[in-house]
């Protein structure tokens, strides 16, 4: 095994440098588990990338051989684009040189960046210095606007950490075959246009985490109506490859995504436990063609049906990262 998965655990507070609301980092072992159950990944696919720690995770611990990834946000998209470019250098050094101050704050939090570089590091400074990680225009700094909170502005912008996150990240830009500043359905289009998949779009596996039904527009500065989230379901029939869908658990994803055979619920809390006989205090909707096939071929003891529970905190005792890694490194030689 690699250093690099080696060293590797998707408990990782620093998988990504986004703190990002609605991150999924505690489905990476759930994810991972299904992949190494499947078939080996060329490309994995994240169409709305948010803070990437699903593609970044899996990546690292070989469980898939490379990404792609996308979103609509601009300054989101810059950030990743530079991350895994030849300029990520010098992004690191402006995390590394940053004067935390809610006077400046409140100069990028107005800031219409121009270049990649510029929108990438006002990604980080607000992500890293709003209440929550929220780039959202309603969202205030980390200790209000009067900073008399015990957690003042700077108490999430470790420069040290953060710009060598970025700097260890940048090593695997060979392994990221796009980034783009795109919605879902020019992904589409791009990755059946895309060389690299020719022949091949079988074997790519898209994740997709949309933006949430509810709250979404105070979190996200890109959201879905009614119908964008009923044009994505009828969008995702006709994918072509492998996918995983994540969904936070409200009556309008259930009503959506209940009867497909691949649906389940998350106990996040937990760290995935699947139940769907009571409302969940922390849960989260995953959908895939995997887990139907996997019902389909092992029977329902492999995933658990409606009704019982997965809890993947005693997975995880049973299968570590580590061996999590192994296994979807294996499946990748």
């Amino acid at each position: 095994m690699s250093a690099s998965v080696k060293k590797n655990r998707f408990t990782n507070p620093y998988i990504s440098p986004l703190r990002y609301p609605g991150g999924k980092r505690k489905l990476i072992p759930l994810i991972a588990d299904l992949i190494s159950r499947s078939q080996p990944v060329p490309l994995f696919v994240e169409p709305f990338a948010g803070g990437a720690s699903v593609s970044i995770g899996l990546l690292e611990a070989g469980c898939v051989e490379n990404i792609a990834l996308s979103d609509k946000d601009f300054l989101v998209a810059s950030f990743w684009k530079t991350v895994f470019s030849a300029r990520a250098t010098e992004l690191a050094e402006m995390v590394l040189s940053a004067e935390i101050t809610l006077d400046n704050w409140k100069m990028i939090k107005r800031a219409q960046p121009s270049t990649e570089i510029e929108a990438a590091f006002n990604c980080i400074f607000l992500n890293r210095t709003s209440f929550s990680g929220i780039l959202n225009d309603q969202a205030g700094p980390i200790g209000g606007q009067k900073q008399q909170s015990e957690y003042t502005i700077d108490c999430r912008f470790n420069r040290e950490k953060l710009a060598s996150r970025i700097l260890e990240l940048s090593e695997l830009q060979e392994r990221v075959v796009f980034v783009e500043c795109q919605d879902y359905a020019q992904t589409f289009d791009q990755v059946r246009q895309t060389a690299f998949c020719q022949d091949r779009l079988d074997q790519v596996l898209w994740y997709f985490d949309p933006p949430f039904f509810e709250k979404a527009d105070k979190l996200y500065r890109h959201t879905f109506n009614d119908t964008g989230h009923l044009l994505f379901r009828q969008l995702l029939r006709h994918i072509e490859g492998h996918w995983i869908l994540s969904y936070d658990d409200v009556p309008q994803a259930r009503h959506y995504y209940s009867g497909d055979p691949g649906f389940a619920r998350v106990n996040l809390s937990y760290n995935a436990r699947i139940d769907s006989n009571e409302r969940l205090s922390s849960s989260e909707i995953v959908v895939s063609d995997i887990i139907a096939e996997l019902r389909r071929r092992q029977g329902q003891g492999c995933i658990p049906a409606m009704g019982e529970v997965l809890s993947l905190k005693g997975f995880q005792e049973t299968i570590s990262d580590n061996a999590l890694s192994e296994r979807c490194s294996e499946r990748a030689v």
